[in-house]
């Protein structure tokens, strides 16, 4: 009887993964792509030596940039492909659940882990990034079972073999996570800090292992010390950029990230916000009482607090970071997101009352049913890439396309990438290294004399709602061929007014 019932619930993992894959798939399959998105697909171009310069001087590490070059080398210039790429690194997390939690921790915790991996509200959305979260996300937790595996072997006293096949595991995903995301190298810092503490107080009986963790530090200082060069430079970039602010809203956010479909470019307190916050409280407060009760009832809890441990110091160090120059920005959470959901599936396990976990599964399936069919709305919507289709029909390979808001702008970039255009950088932003991304089809200019003076022939201007760009656009010599047309998108409220010119 025991035994059938541990094979059913093998059967229940198996289809909660497959529920789960399809779930996250069901809003996958499209091109629409925003600002962010289109750096990522405009600098996949670039060979390994180009990605490593340009992003050096933007505001993220470029593992995933190699990444997504080498999707490019075998699938081309397709935006489809690079997002399936993301939804992948979020479908292996879920598997993890069955292949490595349920084998360390035991079935209810790693049918709990895969559930919340492809079920919590934010998954739906950020899973199909075309970013380095979802790998981000995957690496880190990866980073911190092979840790946790180390910190049993030693405490197990299991054979040195064992343990160097794990220290070499954890060695290699702790070099990746500090070249993926800079949340990732605050955590692969703290876990490694964590794994040092105790390797020191543990040494005499561990002296061969102490030593081999101690040569794998150094191997991890050394392969990042070319990126030292960037790291300083990119704090200071983010913090004093264009879009990390801290604000009440900020907080807010943080607390209720998890539970959110997405974070909007403007934060607003909308019902979508109030439900993600009561419910990420809720959350908070009943992981609290799980702990209390287990600390009550002397159950094992080291796993489950490392989790939440390093999840909340990871933030703390960001926080005071931030006091001195803003860092801590929610949409980044993404990337410690399993750390969480480890913690809680932990802690849930320990529910003795089956409603009480069915109920709590249920509320989550729910809002992440609400959270995908948002998604689906979104992203199919016929009106996302009308803009694309409409300069695909009238685009001649003459013509030259000039924005000056980077937004829609490097959308339009990134889908014609051979076409000649330019960002013109009104406000002097220090970008033109970051901007190389869109290169060589993009170039900066700071007046429109640079194009027009000796240009003839027609011009395509790539405007916003308001039509900044084209009313202070030169008109002498210039007739307008189609009147500026507005192009409403569902996909991040973009909207583009395209407007053709030709100049004699």
């Amino acid at each position: 009887m025991g035994k059938l019932k541990n094979i059913n619930k093998k059967y229940i993992h198996i289809g909660i993964l497959i529920l789960g894959i399809i779930f996250i798939l069901l809003s996958a399959f499209h091109e629409d792509i925003w600002f962010d998105e289109s750096y990522s697909v405009a600098i996949a171009k670039h060979n390994f030596i180009d990605i490593w310069n340009i992003t050096g001087n933007d505001v993220h590490p470029p593992l995933y940039y190699w990444m997504l070059h080498i999707v490019w080398m075998i699938f081309g210039n397709q935006i489809v492909a690079f997002r399936l790429f993301s939804v992948l690194a979020i479908v292996i997390l879920g598997i993890l659940g069955y292949t490595h939690i349920r084998k360390d921790f035991g079935e209810k915790i790693g049918i709990l882990f895969s559930f919340l991996v492809y079920f919590l509200p934010v998954m739906c959305t950020y899973s199909q990034e075309i970013r380095m979260y979802s790998w981000s996300c995957l690496i880190v937790t990866l980073l911190a079972i092979y840790g946790y595996r180390l910190y049993k072997t030693v405490k197990n006293k299991e054979v040195l073999k064992i343990q160097n096949k794990n220290i070499i595991i954890f060695g290699i995903f702790s070099i990746m996570a500090c070249y993926i995301h800079y949340y990732a190298l605050a955590a692969a810092g703290l876990i490694n800090f964590f794994l040092l503490i105790y390797l020191i107080k543990n040494r005499k009986e561990n002296t061969k292992l102490f030593r081999n963790f101690i040569i794998l530090a150094v191997i991890q200082i050394l392969l990042y010390i070319p990126w030292l060069w960037y790291l300083k430079g990119q704090v200071a970039h983010v913090g004093g950029g264009f879009w990390i602010t801290l604000e009440y809203s900020t907080f807010i956010e943080v607390l209720s990230f998890q539970f959110r479909r997405q974070l909007d470019t403007e934060f607003t307190f909308d019902v979508h916000t109030i439900i993600a916050l009561v419910a990420s409280i809720v959350m908070y407060v009943y992981l609290l009482y799980r702990i209390y009760k287990a600390k009550k009832e002397k159950e094992e809890m080291c796993p489950g607090l490392l989790a939440i441990s390093i999840y909340l110091l990871v933030i703390i160090a960001v926080l005071l970071i931030s006091i001195f120059t803003p860092i801590l920005y929610a949409r980044y959470l993404i990337v410690i997101t399993g750390l969480y959901i480890f913690g809680f599936a932990f802690f849930m396990a320990k529910e003795k009352r089956k409603w009480v976990t069915i109920a709590i599964c249920a509320v989550i399936f729910i809002l992440a049913c609400i959270s995908n069919v948002t998604n689906m709305m979104i992203n199919y919507d016929k009106s996302n890439m009308k803009q694309i289709d409409f300069l695909e029909e009238n685009i001649e390979p003459n013509d030259i396309l000039i924005y000056s808001n980077i937004g829609n702008g490097g959308v339009i970039a990134a889908f014609f990438p051979e076409s000649t255009q330019y960002f013109y950088n009104g406000e002097y932003w220090d970008v033109e290294e970051a901007y190389k991304a869109y290169g060589p089809g993009m170039k900066i200019i700071y007046n429109y004399d640079d194009i027009l003076k000796d240009y003839h022939g027609r011009i395509w201007l790539i405007d916003s709602e308001n039509c900044e760009l084209y009313n202070a656009f030169p008109k002498e010599g210039i007739k307008t061929l189609i009147e500026p047309t507005k192009f409403n998108t569902k996909y991040q409220n973009y909207v583009y007014t395209i407007v053709l010119l030709e100049k004699e």
